[in-house]
């Protein structure tokens, strides 16, 4: 997996690409950590070269979801493959975050 970070003030973008299975999850969380956290108001996922998501990396989602919900910041997840969009919309991540498919 290959993760591609910008920041911009409040706003923060991760850019990734291939499976985020455990040791995935593990980078991105780690990755996650690097941002300012308590500035960010707005982070994108970008999930467009994304193959696959493992039960880690609903784990991670939750996790980003709780560090910066007491912020009123918004997640959003964008270019979801159909596959993937479909299991986010099942374990409702979609109900507590913006989640766009392809």
């Amino acid at each position: 997996m290959k993760i591609a970070v910008q920041q911009e003030t409040d706003r923060a973008r991760m850019t990734l690409s291939g499976k985020i299975d455990e040791y995935g999850s593990e980078e991105l969380k780690k990755r996650f950590y690097e941002l300012d956290i308590a500035a960010v108001k707005e982070l994108v996922l970008d999930f467009g070269d994304v193959t696959y998501i493992g039960s880690a990396c609903i784990g991670k989602l939750l996790l980003f979801y709780k560090e910066l919900f007491d912020g009123n910041a918004v997640i959003r997840i964008v270019k979801v493959s159909p596959a993937i969009y479909e299991m986010l919309r099942v374990v409702k991540i979609d109900g507590i975050m913006e989640v766009v498919p392809a």
